[in-house]
């Protein structure tokens, strides 16, 4: 009768819990040696042995080993299935009082779903950077027997931007006039692209099936993009 958690009556040895809270989780059944003897106490008397189990009441609450989960760098062009991170709570109940649901409650926009079982975070829809570079995600974990106890935590997934942008000129085309006695090097045209991924500085050169009569006669400036330049004079 450890830490008096059972009391006897001595005169109907009828067996009571005692004033302290029995927790199934410490010690899910205790052993109790009860003597019986003669109202005298003399020596003849005789034990038995009485074991008392404790059922589980789903008192305890599921609780996340981190309160936020991060994955950062998830790559833009993870296909739909991608594994994201993993979310784990655990509860120290039985049965389905110790069973947990996983649920995201917001923030996923639609493009990732969470296992209710496993706390798998997975992508469901394709993911662009430059539409959306982060998502903070808040997801549930429930267990499975009344009261249905229920906690939070947040995920946090960066995106990591990628080449998976084609660049595109500001313009769709440029034209410029120059009078035939033009001194070489003047500046012709100033040509300007973009690229949506902004990843690096971006670098112009001719097509290669530019005629080698116009590549004779101009250059780029691959790094500045400051135009054409006339390189040579144009001769009859």
């Amino acid at each position: 009768n450890n830490n008096n958690l059972f009391s006897i009556d001595r005169q109907t040895g009828l067996v009571t819990r005692g004033i302290r809270a029995l927790d199934r989780e410490t010690s899910s059944s205790h052993v109790l040696e009860v003597e019986g003897y003669n109202s005298d106490e003399s020596s003849m008397r005789s034990s038995v042995r009485v074991i008392i189990y404790v059922d589980d009441a789903n008192d305890e609450v599921p609780v996340f080993t981190q309160q936020q989960y991060n994955r950062l760098g998830l790559r833009e062009t993870a296909g739909i299935g991608t594994s994201v991170i993993v979310v784990r709570a655990t509860d120290p109940d039985s049965g389905d009082g110790g069973a947990v649901a996983y649920s995201i409650v917001s923030g996923s926009d639609h493009k990732f779903e969470v296992d209710i079982s496993t706390g798998l975070l997975t992508t469901v829809d394709y993911l662009d950077y430059e539409t959306k570079t982060s998502y903070l995600m808040n997801v549930s974990a429930t267990d499975q027997a009344p009261p249905f106890h229920r906690v939070f935590c947040t995920v946090y997934v960066t995106l990591l931007n990628e080449l998976d942008e084609a660049v595109a000129f500001f313009s769709a085309g440029y034209e410029a006039t120059l009078q035939e006695n033009i001194a070489t090097g003047t500046e012709v045209v100033q040509v300007q692209a973009r690229s949506p991924d902004n990843l690096n500085q971006l670098t112009y050169h001719f097509d290669p099936d530019t005629s080698p009569a116009a590549l004779a006669l101009f250059k780029i400036d691959s790094v500045t993009v400051s135009g054409g330049n006339v390189t040579d004079h144009l001769t009859l």
